[in-house]
């Protein structure tokens, strides 16, 4: 199940406001970029190291856990809160890795309503 919050806009606006002389900067640029979403994380233009990450929400609490102070955002993560709900495309890219799986796969594109 999806989140109620997004990393482009729900983590780029709470760490631009908490974000004290640039300490934030790497994380928020990633995030505005979406680096940390599931499903768009690895075409991001000028950042082909992005699509290096096996897990994007894994990088992000690891990226968050540099820093104390956001262990609050950190535990918001870990938690599922910014959990992007996947639009077409991302739906898109479900089916085909599901279809790599045979015949499970093709049950769970029913299942999720992928069909």
């Amino acid at each position: 199940m999806a989140g109620t919050k997004t990393t482009k806009v729900d983590l780029v606006k709470e760490l631009t406001e908490l974000n004290v002389n640039g300490k934030y900067n790497a994380i928020i640029n990633r995030a505005k970029n979406n680096g940390y979403h599931d499903f768009k994380f690895e075409d991001v233009p000028n950042h082909p190291e992005y699509g290096d990450c096996i897990c994007p929400k894994a990088q992000l609490v690891e990226d968050l856990s540099k820093f104390p102070e956001l262990n609050q955002i950190r535990d918001a993560v870990i938690n599922g809160q910014f959990d992007e709900s996947p639009d077409e495309p991302d739906k898109d890219i479900m089916r085909g890795w599901l279809k790599n799986d045979g015949e499970s796969g093709e049950r769970m594109i029913k299942v999720l309503g992928l069909d």
